[in-house]
């Protein structure tokens, strides 16, 4: 059943504007990037070091703070769109679906289309790269694993979003409260509870370790990982108490 769901979710997302959006932050994100790290080239590259983490530190400002998670945000809410729009909830609630694969399944949709969008910010970036002609070798793991890291430290945020999603008809609200809180992350990230900030996580996991204010990096993905299945949890448990009525 669950399988029949996710199935049915991605016909959904079909007649969205989603696959545009999952093209486009990326995109945004890597011209912000290079933009920033080539305008500044000299203060960059002052110290050598290899030229394509140096450009990785702006993607790691411009996307991963602001760009990432207000994605999060509108994925979730168009995610839960079409249950919103003319009774859609009293409709799906109506068959013999457990209410618990319902939402497992959205909020798998939104972690496909966040890992969706984390390739082609690798893809763009890499291309990018090469096409503006970064120095030094392509360090591959290094940006695979900031790609990977970025992923699981959103699974939170995922959560949380799909949670509000659900719970707010409207498309603006829930989207206005991620925008709200996705911008003071920068700041936030700095700080001694940036870790504990679901809108800073995916900032902190895309940094390099030498930027990075994490102290443990278990003791952080470990945090990621429970703050994901608490709040799936929770939405699960209200979900299922719910009348849509």
């Amino acid at each position: 059943m669950l399988k029949d769901l996710l199935l049915v979710e991605l016909m959904k997302t079909r007649r969205s504007k989603l696959w545009l959006l999952v093209l486009i932050g990326p995109v945004l994100g890597v011209i912000f990037a290079l933009g920033n790290f080539y305008f500044n080239y000299d203060v960059f590259m002052d110290e050598g070091g290899n030229g394509w983490l140096e450009a990785w530190t702006q993607v790691q400002i411009f996307y991963s703070p602001l760009i990432f998670p207000i994605l999060t945000g509108v994925y979730a809410a168009l995610v839960c769109r079409t249950e919103h729009v003319g009774n859609g909830w009293k409709q799906l609630l109506s068959f013999p679906i457990k209410r618990s694969h319902i939402y497992i399944s959205k909020l798998i949709i939104v972690c496909l289309l966040l890992a969706l969008t984390q390739v082609l910010l690798f893809l763009f970036f890499v291309a990018a790269g090469m096409i503006t002609d970064i120095s030094n070798d392509i360090p591959w793991m290094a940006l695979l694993g900031f790609i990977t890291k970025g992923w699981l430290a959103s699974l939170p945020l995922a959560a949380i979003q799909i949670l509000a999603s659900i719970y707010w008809s409207s498309f603006g609200a829930p989207l206005a409260l991620n925008i709200g809180l996705s911008l003071p992350a920068l700041l936030i990230a700095n700080s001694s509870f940036g870790q504990f900030y679901p809108w800073a996580q995916p900032m902190l996991a895309m940094s390099p370790a030498d930027e990075s204010p994490i102290p443990s990096y278990m003791v952080f993905y470990m945090l990621v990982l429970g703050l994901f299945l608490v709040i799936t949890l929770i939405g699960i448990a209200t979900f299922k108490k719910r009348d849509f009525a």
